[in-house]
């Protein structure tokens, strides 16, 4: 029997992006036919196209999703976002969302050009913010899309807002961090992640926790944010688009996400006959360690068998 290593092999790429002197970072899983290298398919492979959530990078719990999907003879294309892990680009950690939708159909055409990949088989794989971002794109007819799977995706609604002190000097940090970058100056940051009732741009509970879990080293997140990447938030919201989604989209979705609440996974369904929706008996982060990482990866391996 193959050990899980040996049925693919792994490679870094350079993708080149609209902006050229700006390349996106990505990994390139091959499956590994029996008597040939992984370079040499025997048939153009399907691609399943993967990014991260908000703050995150690939290093952060996204490979075993995509060797489990190399494993099942599909090319798997992982990428950080301009301005994000080790993809060029700055101001360092600013989110912009046209910006990173804009980098998923980058790599989209990119994966197209490649000759052991089969342009006709496309799949995007987000989660969280990014599964929000595929949900987005899932509606966009040009990219002629195959399948779409988002886990616990961010829907246009995040957790409850009190008005609070803690409110008060989130908004003052972005108006700060916009004026600092109008003028030229390096962005105001906040941290990505911190314990509920502190400045950051997650903090409900278990949030801390959830994250560390993702991580190797504490190097490979720099738990830091531009403060007015907040304001994005309200206006995204990837089910504007929900009724125009033009392939199957599949969602995992956490019962129990003080994230990213289960509601707007069911206003999802309900605008669009093409999302199926798989509850988990979990919370947001739960979704990234096993055992619940395990049920999802059998949830969407169902449904690549059923759907490429």
């Amino acid at each position: 029997m193959l050990l899980l290593e040996e049925m693919f092999e792994r490679n870094h790429v350079q993708i080149p992006s609209v902006i050229p002197s700006w390349p996106i970072d990505a990994w390139k899983y091959l499956p590994k036919a029996p008597g040939k290298p992984a370079s040499v398919p025997v048939r153009p492979l399907p691609v399943i196209i993967m990014a991260h959530g908000a703050c995150s990078n690939k290093l952060m719990g996204l490979a075993p999703f995509a060797e489990a999907f190399a494993s099942m003879g599909c090319a798997v294309v992982v990428f950080d976002y301009r301005r994000w892990g080790a993809s060029a680009g700055t101001p360092r950690h600013v989110i912009y969302v046209s910006e990173q939708l804009e980098d998923y159909r980058t790599v989209v055409k990119f994966c197209r050009q490649q000759p052991e990949i089969d342009p006709h088989k496309v799949i995007l794989w987000g989660t969280s913010f990014s599964g929000g971002h595929v949900v987005t794109l899932a509606s966009e007819k040009e990219l002629n899309l195959t399948a779409v799977i988002a886990q616990c995706p961010y829907l246009g609604t995040g957790p409850p807002t009190k008005l609070s002190w803690t409110l008060v000097k989130m908004i003052w940090k972005g108006v700060q961090d916009v004026l600092r970058q109008a003028v030229g100056l390096y962005p105001a940051y906040i941290p990505a992640v911190a314990h509920p009732g502190e400045v950051a741009y997650i903090s409900v509970p278990g949030a801390e926790r959830g994250v560390l879990r993702m991580i190797q080293n504490q190097s490979d997140f720099p738990n830091e944010v531009s403060a007015s990447s907040l304001f994005e938030l309200p206006f995204y919201n990837p089910l504007a688009s929900a009724a125009r989604i033009t392939c199957p989209v599949l969602v995992i979705a956490a019962e129990r996400d003080n994230l990213c609440p289960l509601q707007a996974v069911m206003e999802l369904k309900a605008l669009s006959p093409r999302v199926e929706v798989v509850v988990l008996p979990c919370g947001h982060f739960d979704l990234y360690a096993e055992p619940l990482r395990g049920k999802s990866l059998e949830a969407m391996t169902a449904f690549l068998l059923q759907r490429v």
